[in-house]
């Protein structure tokens, strides 16, 4: 939000409201560092009655005080995607242009952990105009890699999606649908087999990150052209070494940071980077293990080298992301931690 601020000037007013009086408001500004987006706090005894957002995006007013968008996209949910949303919505406003519809700011319930249990406001009847690529199906493998655009929920994690070529809207769950302008942005691996994470100061978690590196290029080289079909039982079995990989780092990776850096978050009731922190970087990874299994359900038939590709960029920006900020703060940690030999 303060980057936010800077780039749009007088056109937009971003406003952080904490939920627990003054000293939570202070608290957050102090540790986030907000100095050109407005900070404030309602009491708790005024709390709105729609709720909470927490993870669930932002609340955008327009120049009339009218609720344009009563919840972005989350972060959780469509990742970078989730800010350029809002912006895409600020740039229509602030141009008068009519207000983009965007999908409702709900976390799914597998990724989002607590914060899926936020809701805010009514949700829309449809949300029109994202588009997507189809990924992953394996009753209808002939639409993986098209184009289609979102018109509205429908149920159980399902979306309606008119896709490129087909006469009639299909029922697609979310988790088969990548937004386009994530495709197109962050889709930067480009050889899964040239695949190396910056290291995060930790010896043994850069050799599990290294062993989650080398899954993932044999799965590359598995599901290059041709023969692909030949190799279909060997792809499962590369797919289910990926997922154990996945689940021991991430396992191993938790514990540490537990141990090391989040052991007061659950203590601390009053605002915590460090626990927000742990929050969406623990379900990242669940969101991570979620997209394998996915591809394991589906069939190897289903798994495309596009697939691989996609979770060959999704361990790249996880790493950037989320792994390069516990760097330098985790490996000082565990070296305080470790015992000295005394003579």
């Amino acid at each position: 939000m303060d980057a936010w601020a800077i780039r749009y000037g007088s056109a937009a007013a971003f406003v952080c409201v904490s939920c627990a009086g003054p000293q939570l408001a202070t608290q957050f500004g102090n540790e986030l560092r907000l100095k050109n987006c407005h900070n404030t706090w309602v009491d708790e005894d005024d709390m709105p009655t729609w709720g909470q957002l927490g993870c669930n995006g932002f609340i955008v007013i327009d120049g009339s005080d009218k609720v344009v968008c009563q919840a972005s996209p989350a972060f959780l949910e469509v990742k970078q995607a989730a800010f350029r949303h809002v912006e895409t919505l600020l740039d229509a406003l602030i141009s008068s242009k009519p207000a983009p519809k965007l999908l409702p700011g709900r976390v799914d319930g597998s990724v989002g952990g607590a914060c899926a249990e936020v809701r805010f406001g009514d949700e829309p009847e449809k949300a029109l105009a994202e588009e997507v690529i189809v990924g992953g199906l394996s009753s209808r493998p002939e639409l993986n890699g098209k184009r289609g655009r979102v018109l509205s929920q429908v149920s159980d994690g399902r979306v309606s999606v008119q896709i490129d070529g087909e006469a009639t809207p299909l029922s697609i769950k979310r988790q088969n649908l990548t937004p386009v302008a994530d495709e197109s942005e962050s889709m930067v691996v480009t050889d899964v087999q040239a695949i190396k994470v910056p290291s995060v100061k930790v010896d043994v978690l850069d050799a599990e990150h290294e062993r989650c590196e080398a899954k993932l290029a044999l799965l590359g080289r598995l599901t290059e052209a041709p023969g692909v079909s030949s190799r279909r039982k060997q792809i499962v079995t590369a797919l289910q070494g990926l997922l154990t990989a996945y689940e021991e780092h991430f396992a191993h990776e938790e514990q540490l940071l537990d141990e090391h850096l989040y052991a007061a978050v659950d203590k601390d009731a009053a605002f915590s980077a460090d626990r927000g922190a742990r929050t969406s970087h623990f379900a990242d990874h669940q969101a991570m293990l979620t997209a394998v299994r996915r591809l394991l359900d589906d069939g190897a038939a289903a798994v495309s080298a596009a697939d691989v590709l996609r979770l060959a960029t999704d361990f790249e920006r996880h790493a950037t992301a989320y792994d390069g900020n516990y760097a330098d703060r985790l490996s000082a940690a565990m070296a305080q931690a470790k015992p000295v030999a005394v003579a």
